[in-house]
């Protein structure tokens, strides 16, 4: 991640310009998902930090894959804007609208893949004891997307359904 890389260079995250209409700022996803990362990656244990990575990773896959298909149930989207990936073309104001089918579909698929080239993970994965601190990890990042002004949107466990 490029953006990562200057992050960690200038220690700064440069200008984020606030949308007046919408009152989120207009940062790239890509960027979001860096300053992310260095924010929050720095105060982690060694043991947790790869699994961190790659769940940020998995995450901007999946905001990749799903993230058109999510908006265009809320806005009209433009056909061409399609073809551009959509961490690169939007900011963070649709990245929690993903979450449960993160959890419930990208998650597994990711993780299995994973680890079937890897060592299993100690913290997050997909049975029943790891995949309550996925659950956590993308309620602490939509909540943080939230705090830093990048949604408007604010995430929640239904207690009725929680694990």
């Amino acid at each position: 991640m490029n953006e990562l890389k200057n992050i960690v260079k200038t220690n700064s995250f440069g200008d984020e310009e606030l949308d007046r209409e919408t009152d989120v700022k207009k940062t790239n996803l890509n960027k979001i998902l860096a300053i992310f990362i260095y924010e929050i990656g720095r105060h982690l244990k060694r043991e947790f930090y790869k699994e961190f990575v790659f769940f940020v990773i998995s995450y901007r896959k999946a905001l990749n894959e799903l993230g058109w298909k999510k908006k265009a149930e809320s806005v009209p989207v433009n056909q061409a804007e399609t073809r551009l990936e959509f961490c690169a073309a939007n900011n963070g104001e649709y990245a929690p609208d993903i979450s449960n089918d993160f959890i419930t579909d990208k998650w597994p698929e990711y993780i299995n893949a994973s680890q079937a080239h890897t060592q299993k993970f100690k913290f997050l994965g997909n049975d029943v004891d790891t995949i309550k601190n996925t659950v956590f990890l993308t309620q602490h990042f939509c909540n943080w997307l939230n705090n830093r002004r990048y949604t408007n949107s604010r995430l929640a466990i239904n207690e009725d359904n929680a694990m």
